[in-house]
């Protein structure tokens, strides 16, 4: 069987047809389609001499000749700036063909060598900013004799793909007018939220009496404790108009005083200690009927404390004890005596609205716990008889 003779460029060719070639070459054919390529270019250039002749490899020299053009003008050919070599090639011909000849034996006889530049695309665009400076006609010549390969080529690309580059979204109109519906929603679900609670906090007369009686509380305090405070000024010097920080605080001999005792005593005693005894002891709801076997036990009964509060407030002997604690009376009567007329109507209304169902659970709890009568079967057939 003839051997395969391989002729054309190494370029075009496919990493099969490298690998076979590498292998008739008795060279390693591992690695990628660059690899192969560099590695079968670097033995036919170091055996050139033998491989020329050889009829099987002749014709891998035949593109590699061709790339050679005579030069009829003085030229001077400069390596590529990547070549490590640094000898330089001076071809001085004639008009004459056998000067052209003779340039061209020793073209031929001494092929130029390729190298691979480094493959940092950093260094190579450093290269190609730092050229050598040569006229055109020198770059052309050197560009002839020196073909890139697509490997070089590929990696001169310094500037970042767009293929990695990341996809920034740009704000639009549609979407901060979402946004801005959906705050809105968010807003109004929680101010409902809290709108509801509150509701459900003040609409109990006994939350309504426990809070008036803490707001006249805090003014009773604010009232009789004459209060100090310690001021920090800012480092500004004697300017009239700096910075001062006063934090009040009670003086210890307020504490100390039966006169503050005797206020909050007198003041305590209408409007929480009255309104609590009589709250829990007199009460006409009737799920604490006495009738129900099993009476759900109420703690307050916030109508009755409420009354009770009104009549404390109305009948307490303010003006008697003003002879003996002078500014016993904090708040007034007209105060007193409106908030806890306001407390009573709070309560009846919340009374009449709860009334039905009210009286409908005590309903219901008296005949579950009522045991049903039952009729013997004797007394039904005497009963029946005697009619």
């Amino acid at each position: 069987m003839a051997p395969i003779a391989y002729a054309g460029g190494l370029q075009p060719k496919k990493k099969a047809e490298l690998q076979e070639i590498a292998q008739a070459l008795d060279i390693s054919d591992a690695g990628t389609k660059e690899d192969i390529q560099n590695r079968i270019k670097k033995h036919l250039d170091q055996n050139q001499s033998q491989l020329e002749a050889n009829p099987v490899f002749a014709g891998l020299f035949g593109r590699r000749k061709r790339s050679v053009q005579p030069q009829f003008a003085n030229a001077r050919f400069v390596p590529s700036p990547a070549s490590e070599s640094t000898d330089e090639i001076i071809v001085k011909t004639s008009g004459s063909p056998a000067n052209t000849r003779s340039a061209r034996r020793t073209l031929t006889i001494d092929p130029i060598r390729e190298v691979t530049p480094v493959p940092e695309a950093r260094e190579v665009s450093m290269m190609l900013k730092n050229a050598p400076m040569s006229p055109p006609e020198e770059e052309s010549s050197a560009s002839l004799l020196v073909e890139p390969t697509p490997r070089k080529e590929g990696r001169m690309i310094t500037s970042t793909p767009k293929s990695i580059l990341r996809n920034v979204p740009r704000p639009s109109v549609e979407l901060a007018a979402t946004s801005f519906k959906k705050i809105q929603v968010d807003a109004k679900q929680r101010a409902r939220t809290y709108l509801l609670a509150s509701r459900t906090i003040l609409s109990n007369s006994a939350n309504l009496w426990l809070i008036t009686a803490v707001l006249e509380l805090l003014y009773v305090l604010y009232a009789v404790i004459p209060w100090q405070s310690v001021e920090f000024a800012s480092s500004q010097g004697d300017d009239p108009g700096k910075f001062y920080l006063s934090i009040p605080y009670p003086p210890l001999a307020t504490f100390q005083s039966y006169a503050f005792w005797g206020v909050l005593a007198h003041w305590a005693i209408p409007t929480l200690a009255l309104p609590a005894f009589f709250g829990s002891v007199v009460t006409f709801n009737p799920a604490n009927a006495a009738s129900a076997r099993v009476p759900r036990v109420l703690p307050l009964d916030p109508l009755t404390a409420s009354i009770m509060r009104l009549a404390a407030q109305y009948a307490y002997p303010y003006e008697s004890l003003n002879a003996t604690i002078q500014g016993v009376d904090v708040i007034g009567p007209r105060w007193r005596i409106l908030n806890a007329a306001v407390g009573v109507a709070l309560a009846f209304a919340e009374a009449i609205f709860t009334a039905p169902s009210a009286y409908t659970e005590a309903r219901a709890r008296m005949r579950a716990s009522t045991p049903r009568r039952t009729i013997a079967p004797e007394d039904s057939l005497i009963t029946l008889g005697e009619s």
